[in-house]
């Protein structure tokens, strides 16, 4: 099985994610004990709602019990001749001639929005190990991109 890489921050993040949930358990057991007061089940929303979001909160807590028994925790180094997870770094899309900041980060950290690209991504992928002045295609599910490293912050 392919671990997951963690950085500490995101291992921490995780680690809170998975306690929050762990205590909701208690909290959505006592809405269905609740909800059994109020009569019939097969009519009962309240019951139904509680019972669905039980089965949500279970879910969650299983993919992350499942991560974090099996993750790398990986270092963010600041290497500026290479890019690497923790690299900020400014790109110029050479089809567009649009400039953008992203960081490498791990893809539990990924937030495309706030231009934090995973390292696993058809982008992050191809940027890791680059160097200042490299250029670089990646196919994109938007199709082919052509990029140059114009920095590495």
């Amino acid at each position: 099985m392919k671990k997951t890489l963690l950085t500490e921050s995101a291992l921490a993040k995780l680690q809170q994610e998975y306690d929050e949930l762990i205590e909701k358990r208690h909290q959505i057991s006592d809405e269905i004990k609740r909800a059994r007061g109020f009569g019939d089940l097969s009519e009962n929303a309240e019951y139904h709602a509680a019972r669905e979001a039980q089965s949500h909160n279970e879910t969650e807590i299983l993919k992350l019990k499942e991560i974090l028994e099996s993750y790398e925790l990986v270092q963010e180094t600041f290497d500026k001749d290479s890019i690497t997870i923790g690299s900020k770094i400014k790109v110029k899309y050479l089809d567009f001639d649009d400039i953008e900041e992203i960081e490498i980060v791990t893809k539990i950290e990924s937030d495309p929005l706030n231009s934090k690209i995973s390292n696993e991504s058809p982008i992050g992928s191809v940027l890791m190990g680059k160097k200042k002045g490299d250029k670089v295609e990646a196919q994109s599910p938007n199709g082919l991109v052509k990029l140059e490293v114009l920095d590495i912050l």
